[in-house]
């Protein structure tokens, strides 16, 4: 009994640490694209507009799959560089297209 209670002990603590050490080397689907911040990457995507705040210039997005960065469908908040015409044309519920560049971060840089 005393070598089964061993047994599953350090099992669960063998689960625990690994999964501990999974968690740490987890790369979340290689989302952040620039392994390089000088590396500037554009990626295009198409998505519905769910909030715009101006005051932070941040917009939050539920955008499609974008492929090219191996990014699944998901809601994502960038932020913008510049509140331009296009930005500030931008409402609530509003299908949209956007570029979005990477260079350590995500900002949104223009409406396309």
């Amino acid at each position: 009994m005393r070598n089964s209670l061993k047994a599953v002990l350090f099992g669960a603590f063998s689960v625990m640490f690994s999964a501990g050490l999974h968690a740490e080397t987890h790369q979340h689907g290689d989302m952040n694209a620039a392994s390089d911040a000088s590396v500037q990457q554009v990626i295009k995507g198409t998505g519905i507009v769910k909030e715009i705040d101006m005051n932070s210039k941040k917009i939050t997005i539920s955008h499609e799959a974008i492929p090219a960065v191996g990014w699944p469908a998901m809601t994502m908040r960038f932020t913008f560089v510049n509140a331009d015409d296009a930005i500030n044309a931008l409402k609530n519920r509003q299908p949209c297209r956007f570029l979005v560049y990477s260079a350590g971060q995500y900002l949104l840089t223009q409406k396309h």
